[in-house]
């Protein structure tokens, strides 16, 4: 007999993924009994959530752990936000069945040719686990994606839920810090801007950055050498992964929020969350000049974009744009004011709400 309403199977998450908190602080508000499988602290878990300790260790384990949890659930209802366990979780609802969520937050394709691994043999490899993740999304009772052009494009039931800013999470809006101070959080990894901002501080004395998330493993060796050789390394702070409320508590009193994707394919079309949840604390933007966040720029004037084309371009645009403003604070406020404008808005978009309701839906149909 099933204990819990729904299964939260994410092995390859640590407990802390943003959009993770989201879905499982929609699931305790509407009532919902619920375990997780994940790596990460216990102490991150939302309070009636039980929590299994999952190793995330090699991409070996995370996918033997993915095949291995929908036999260890005891939910009435899977839910999956990984890729490997959309795969395991089909796999398995053809000998046990149980209705089942797959949560796509990116389009599994195109997030190769964001991965410094993905090459030769290793590329194709990972091209057909995409594809074959694809095919196991779209069979899922319930299919959650993240955006309208993020596939699978056809399923059972396609559900699009946004990263929208998530007031739960967020601090209140704040007066900027005395000192001017940048924010990053995120992903930390070359292809979301990690090199274009750490020589950006190195070209702004008089600025410092907060980083939130985890260094991607190829690059730790790298940042490691930096912070030793670097002049601006004392005013870059380093914080890894943390809950979504302690993440954004770095929000208050921040001068800008900082977004330098490179030029991916999935960038291309891509929406950062980041940007609306920076813009939702009050917070300036600075973007590089992607489709997307250019638009929202361009129609706020609640910040700038930069070019691309190479990190030194990107870091010099980007720390003339912080000089003139910590030399110019008339200016900053202008901009800071536009930002603020925005803040009701970007407040309101949110629906998590619905994930909990589908997963509600089918449990009800177990009983």
């Amino acid at each position: 007999m099933a204990r819990y309403d729904v299964s939260i199977l994410a092995a390859g998450r640590d407990v802390s993924n943003a959009r993770l908190q989201r879905v499982m602080a929609s699931c305790v508000s509407e009532g919902l009994r619920v375990e997780l499988f994940s790596s990460g602290n216990r102490c991150d878990v939302p309070e009636g959530v039980k929590f299994h300790i999952v190793s995330k260790g090699s991409r070996f384990t995370r996918v033997t752990n993915a095949f291995l949890l929908p036999w260890r659930a005891r939910g009435k209802v899977l839910f999956t936000p990984d890729p490997e366990g959309a795969i395991a979780i089909w796999a398995s609802s053809l000998i046990r069945k149980r209705p089942w969520v797959a949560d796509v937050r990116e389009d599994y394709r195109l997030l190769i040719e964001d991965r410094a691994w993905a090459k030769g043999f290793a590329k194709i490899i990972a091209i057909a686990l995409a594809k074959l993740a694809l095919f196991a999304t779209s069979r899922a009772d319930v299919t959650i994606v993240v955006d309208e052009w993020v596939r699978p494009l056809v399923a059972k039931k396609r559900l699009v839920i946004t990263n929208a800013p998530d007031v739960r999470f967020l601090p209140d809006v704040h007066e900027p810090d005395p000192t001017p101070r940048a924010l990053y959080v995120g992903d930390v990894r070359g292809s979301r801007g990690l090199w274009s901002m750490l020589r950006t501080l190195e070209l702004a004395p008089d600025w410092q950055l907060d980083v939130v998330g985890t260094i991607a493993s190829q690059d730790m060796a790298k940042v490691l050498a930096w912070k030793e050789q670097s002049s601006a390394a004392s005013r870059v702070h380093f914080y890894g992964t943390l809950k979504p409320e302690d993440s954004w508590k770095f929000a208050a009193g921040a001068w800008v929020g900082l977004s330098l994707l490179e030029n991916t394919p999935a960038f291309q079309r891509a929406w950062p969350t980041k940007i609306g949840e920076y813009l939702a604390c009050g917070i300036p933007v600075i973007t590089t000049d992607l489709p997307r966040p250019r638009e929202v720029i361009i129609s706020t004037r609640a910040g700038a974009t930069v070019d691309f084309d190479t990190t030194e371009l990107t870091a010099g645009q980007t720390a003339g744009i912080l000089n003139s403003w910590a030399e110019n604070p008339d200016k900053y406020r202008e901009v800071r004011a536009r930002a603020e404008a925005q803040v009701d808005s970007w407040r309101s978009g949110a629906s998590y709400d619905l994930v909990a309701k589908a997963i509600e839906r089918l449990s009800k149909a177990q009983r």
